[in-house]
């Protein structure tokens, strides 16, 4: 919550500076005019992801005893309890190429061929019973680092030019292939009991403001991802049957130079 604190944070002073300064404007020049006319342009992104998934439990698992299966993190445990888990973002980056089509005045399309990088982590809660020794609480950690190829595709939404800035909405598609999903990395760091499927499709929506500088139009902007596909695979052990789906879930800023 504080990553997202401090992004809406700094996104509002932005808002309040760029406000500020159209109306300190008064007559003067615009900047890049021939670039709302242009069919077309380009330019590239840079931005600060954070990671996450939306986590649905399976309930029929929740305070059943299971059995650990040889799990390296129980040495000499036959069994456990389940408690939970819980799912914690990480932040990370993302850098593209941004293609920009002109469809009317104030609607716009645009395919942003990206590579993000970032991680994701899952933390569980067990009770483990030995032989004659006392219940135990154990937490397991587990890290699954992710570098996505994003190909997405937006509809724009602009609002009226006021003098050297815009604001708008886009909402799209997004079609991303995990290059980590089964790497040695992940296998070895989760002993290959927790694997993800490496291709998801995702909806995307957000906003944000362009402001006409002398040489570039530079963008900054807040947008929400949102998984369709059921991303962890059916393995039969302890990090996995506690959990009924596991969704893909991303929020980032972006910061374009077009």
């Amino acid at each position: 919550m504080k990553f997202y604190k401090k992004i809406i944070l700094g996104f509002l002073i932005s808002l309040i500076a760029a406000s500020v300064n159209v109306q300190g404007q008064g007559n003067r020049v615009e900047n890049l005019v021939q670039r709302d006319y242009d069919p077309y342009h380009f330019g590239f992104i840079l931005s600060f992801n954070q990671m996450n998934f939306s986590l649905k439990a399976n309930e029929d698992v929740l305070g059943k005893m299971m059995a650990t299966n040889s799990v390296a993190e129980f040495p000499g445990i036959d069994s456990v309890r389940f408690l939970g888990v819980n799912n914690e973002p990480v932040i990370g980056f993302t850098v593209g190429i941004v293609s920009n089509l002109k469809l009317t005045p104030l609607l716009d399309l645009r395919f942003i061929p990206s590579l993000s990088f970032g991680e994701r982590k899952l933390n569980y809660a067990f009770t483990s019973f030995k032989e004659d020794e006392d219940p135990l609480n154990v937490d397991i950690h587990k890290s699954i680092q992710s570098t996505h190829i994003d190909l997405p595709l937006y509809i724009k939404f602009k609002s009226k030019r006021a003098h050297n800035l815009r604001a708008y909405v886009l909402s799209g598609i997004k079609y991303t292939y995990d290059l980590s999903a089964n790497s040695k990395k992940n296998k070895e760091k989760n002993d290959e009991l927790l694997q993800l499927g490496n291709q998801d499709w995702l909806f995307e929506a957000g906003f944000g403001f362009d402001y006409y500088m002398p040489y570039f139009k530079f963008g900054v902007e807040l947008k929400m991802s949102y998984g369709f596909n059921n991303l962890l695979k059916s393995q039969n052990n302890i990090y996995v049957d506690g959990i009924e789906s596991l969704k893909s879930k991303l929020f980032q800023i972006s910061f374009t130079f077009e």
